[in-house]
């Protein structure tokens, strides 16, 4: 455990964490953001990832290190729709499409729901499901994910990933218990099925049993995985918090735009409360470490020594990077896996991360007390 800091000091990062939210086709920015990583020659020593996140997640960790981007890439470039797809339809559907809203959106989406993402899922025909009747957990779903068991076997070395040096942490939802499961690599040997699990979102996708019991996407309980990480044995670390879904908006005046609110509001899973919260646990426990060096051997009374326990001194510097709204986005963002929105979004996530590494705010001083820090890059 780090000592205890008494003065304003600088506090040199011991590790780099990658927290990766879930939401689809906006991912491609957390893309970026792992790219600026590699080009600044430096490899995270952790990366905790839902739905979407989980998948860049488990590539990242299931690679060596010269393979990872390229592996990285691949996965998008084969998410990525060329427009071709559904040049026939604009016709169709350029009346109906809202000021401002983009065309590439809407038939990116009718392509998704009618013929599904090559490597990612594939609708399923003639499913007693969609009629309403009763059938087994594994197909109470619309579209069959296989393909996306193929992807991550082609794309993460799993029996790597077993014994990689970047641990990896990936956040599912108990359907029972309606609980957050966090499975790690830390303790769990992890598949493709631990990796579904956390993209698993009803009712286009079946939940995933794991050892008796039945997952869906994490981000219907937790979409910011970031108390996993500052719940743990603490050194002080740099966190890159990749977020998908932005806070702030004006109020919305359209029904496209009250959806794509409504979708922002509920995944961005309380990121700025949680920051919030942990801040002031974090006080708590800086303020046990320092009263625990300056006690010391004064102490004998032992439950007094086993609080001493609760203490720490680590500081998490907590970079919050945002996605930005691309023009003419809507509620259906999170699957408009259009090779050119695909490819803003990857720059975009570059240039906000290469931009951070050029201003470096981890390297300011930090005050006794503060044991998270956030240097806040949202919406810039």
């Amino acid at each position: 455990m780090p000592a205890a800091h008494k003065t304003t000091c600088v506090i040199k990062p011991q590790r780099t964490i990658l927290v990766f939210q879930g939401g689809g086709a906006v991912g491609a920015y957390q893309l970026g953001v792992y790219g600026a990583l590699c080009k600044e020659g430096r490899q995270p020593d952790w990366v905790v990832g839902t739905s979407i996140g989980a998948i860049n997640g488990a590539i990242i960790a299931g690679n060596p290190p010269e393979r990872r981007l390229e592996r990285l890439q691949a996965f998008w470039e084969t998410m990525s729709l060329t427009g071709e797809e559904n040049s026939w339809a604009s016709p169709f559907v350029a009346p109906f499409v809202a000021p401002g809203e983009s065309m590439s959106a809407i038939l990116s989406s009718m392509h998704l729901m009618t013929q599904g993402l090559p490597g990612f899922f594939q609708p399923k025909l003639f499913s007693s499901f969609a009629l309403g009747t009763n059938v087994p957990p594994e197909e109470a779903a619309y579209y069959d994910v296989s393909p996306l068991r193929d992807t991550l076997l082609d794309l993460v070395d799993f029996d790597y990933l077993a014994t990689s040096p970047v641990r990896l942490s990936v956040g599912a939802t108990d359907v029972q218990t309606a609980s957050i499961k966090y499975f790690d690599s830390a303790t769990t040997r992890l598949g493709p099925e631990h990796i579904m699990a956390s993209g698993a979102l009803p009712p286009a996708f079946p939940p995933v049993l794991i050892d008796g019991r039945y997952y869906w996407d994490g981000g219907l309980y937790s979409n910011t995985p970031l108390d996993w990480i500052l719940h743990q044995p603490r050194d002080h670390s740099l966190c890159i918090f990749a977020t998908l879904w932005p806070i702030d908006d004006s109020v919305p005046t359209s029904s496209g735009d009250v959806m794509r609110r409504e979708k922002e509001i509920r995944f961005a899973s309380r990121a700025e409360s949680v920051i919030e919260m942990e801040q002031e646990i974090h006080k708590l426990r800086h303020a046990v470490n320092l009263m625990a060096h300056e006690l010391g051997d004064k102490v004998t009374d032992l439950p007094i020594k086993e609080m001493f326990n609760l203490g720490c001194g680590s500081v998490f510097h907590v970079l919050h990077l945002q996605a930005p709204r691309l023009p003419g986005e809507g509620a259906y963002k999170d699957i408009e896996f259009v090779a050119d929105r695909i490819h803003e979004r990857a720059d975009a996530g570059f240039r906000d991360m290469m931009r951070a590494f050029e201003e470096k705010p981890w390297t300011q001083k930090v005050k006794p007390m503060q044991g998270i820090v956030v240097h806040n890059y949202s919406g810039q």
